[in-house]
């Protein structure tokens, strides 16, 4: 997630301050998924700003904790002969550790191939952890995102990670 932030004037001289999030993506074929005719690719991304509107209740409240993407921010397709999961992992350049990133899938896509799981959010996390499985080829499976942890406590600062998926072979 890569963010920024910017100060905004209010009016009567007040400031504010924003934080834009975007999330950022990377997909891979992992091993042992050793095979001819496999792939996965994930396009999209997420950004947010966060600014004081995102107050609970006005000045001197706290941000919103929870921040929830579009449900297509990101598409992946798998091309694979034979059973596979998608795991997922994040890779942080800048992150709050009070920030929970999680993910799940919002639709099947389409193909000649079946996908289970993922239909519930999941924790992505820096190790490895599986998002959900499936046989053959599926495209245009989308997921979302939701971000929780928000707090004015955190220091506004440039909060970034790379969300990866990786295709693992399951034959």
């Amino acid at each position: 997630m890569c963010g920024k932030e910017t100060l905004v004037q209010r009016p009567a001289g007040m400031w504010a301050r924003r934080i834009a999030v975007l999330i950022s993506l990377l997909a891979c074929i992992g091993f042992p998924a050793a095979g001819i005719g496999q792939d996965i690719s994930a396009s999209g991304g997420w950004s947010e700003t966060i600014d004081g509107g995102d107050l609970t209740s006005g000045a001197g409240s706290d941000l919103t904790d929870a921040y929830v993407s579009s449900a297509s921010a990101t598409t992946i397709s798998v091309t694979y002969v034979g059973s596979w999961r998608v795991d997922t992992k994040r890779t942080d350049s800048f992150w709050h550790a009070d920030y929970t990133l999680f993910g799940q899938r919002t639709s099947s896509g389409s193909g000649s191939g079946s996908i289970a799981g993922g239909l519930s959010y999941q924790g992505i996390a820096t190790s490895d952890a599986t998002f959900f499985s499936g046989t053959g080829d599926r495209s245009g499976i989308d997921a979302q995102y939701r971000l929780t942890g928000m707090s004015v406590n955190a220091q506004p600062a440039t909060y970034s990670t790379t969300v990866t998926f990786t295709i693992v072979s399951t034959d």
